[in-house]
């Protein structure tokens, strides 16, 4: 009796997992064999990873077929999705949510740079708070960490189980 079998008679059966997120999608099973290239933003696929550009590749010699398509980031951009939430709240003044927007934009670019699928969707702006919508759930985690050491406050998260979005809260002044 093979494993498989042995756990169903038992009635053990693997625990479930919410759909792929787009960055695993993207990322699994074999390298493609042509260069992909964003018609959005720009960025190349090759050696089964995105990157900023092609000077990168040291083998540009070969013959290779070239594809334009839409990257992860930029489909999910155009669909109005989004892995990761960050909703800032108990922002008192003008200055404040300035100095925020600063910093959350600051490490959106650095993230970039480092990954070119992590990316800043908006920063929507309320009386008292800012709420952005990053590509990647971690990212957004992240961005969540900088601004709660950054400026105090109390931070929270939740998952959903229905998709792949983590949303975190950042209330500034509470801790």
């Amino acid at each position: 009796m093979n494993k498989k079998s042995q756990r169903a008679r038992l009635g053990w059966n693997p625990p479930q997992r919410g759909p792929k997120s787009v960055k695993e999608e993207s990322e699994a099973g074999p390298g493609r064999k042509e260069f992909v290239f964003c018609s959005g933003c720009g960025i190349v696929y090759y050696h089964k990873f995105w990157h900023h550009a092609l000077e990168d590749w040291k083998h540009l010699s070969g013959r290779k077929r070239i594809k334009f398509v839409l990257c992860p980031a930029c489909l999910m951009i155009k669909d109005k999705k989004f892995e990761g939430e960050l909703a800032v709240s108990g922002i008192g003044s003008r200055k404040l949510k300035e100095e925020i927007r600063n910093v959350l934009t600051n490490s959106g670019e650095l993230a970039f740079r480092r990954d070119p699928l992590d990316r800043i969707i908006e920063i929507k702006e309320g009386k008292n708070q800012l709420v952005v919508r990053t590509t990647e759930n971690q990212m957004a985690a992240r961005l969540g960490k900088k601004i709660k050491l950054t400026f105090g406050g109390k931070m929270t998260v939740s998952h959903s189980r229905e998709e792949d979005v983590m949303r975190i809260k950042v209330e500034i002044g509470k801790n």
